[in-house]
């Protein structure tokens, strides 16, 4: 059904522009995405949500994730956290999937300027064991054998500056 909805919506914005929730194109006066910071994912900032802002919907679009994992980004009757900072130049959102009770989850860990992002998307591989498969710049940058993180700290310590520099180890 979700499926349905998704592509009604998408022919309804083709023939009536104002049928679905509109969206910030990269030319409105849009705030900076430090403003998110403690607001959900749907929470609007003048008016904008993050998922709709212009440079964290293109920063998404650039990582490379798959089709489902974008899209499970977009679902807003998924369970999120607040938007937390990590370090001084990141930002990182937090959601999953409620049917799966968490198994089913995402990341994204944004530059504060919204110039790169990593999406994270975690699912289990069978009853016991789930992977984390994180994405930026157009391709898989590696798989972990555990959820998305959930804390800034877990971020700092296994990712320093990535994605804005190096993988590191």
């Amino acid at each position: 059904m979700r499926h349905s909805i998704i592509r009604t919506c998408g022919v309804l914005a083709l023939l009536l522009p104002m049928a679905c929730a509109s969206q910030a194109e990269p030319g409105d006066d849009v705030p900076p995405l430090a403003a998110y910071v403690g607001k959900y994912v749907h929470d609007k900032v003048g008016g904008v949500a993050f998922l709709d802002h212009p440079k964290v919907r293109a920063a998404i679009e650039a990582s490379g994730a798959p089709a489902d994992a974008k899209e499970l980004l977009r679902e807003t009757d998924a369970v999120v956290t607040p938007l937390i900072r990590v370090g001084d130049d990141r930002l990182y959102a937090r959601g999953f999937e409620a049917a799966s009770g968490g198994d089913v989850n995402w990341g994204l860990l944004i530059a504060a300027d919204g110039s790169v992002a990593a999406v994270c998307y975690s699912q289990p591989v069978d009853r016991n064991s789930r992977t984390a498969e994180w994405y930026v710049r157009g391709e898989k940058a590696f798989t972990l054998s555990e959820m998305c993180p959930s804390e800034a700290e877990e971020m700092t310590d296994s990712f320093g500056t990535w994605p804005i520099g190096p993988i590191p180890g």
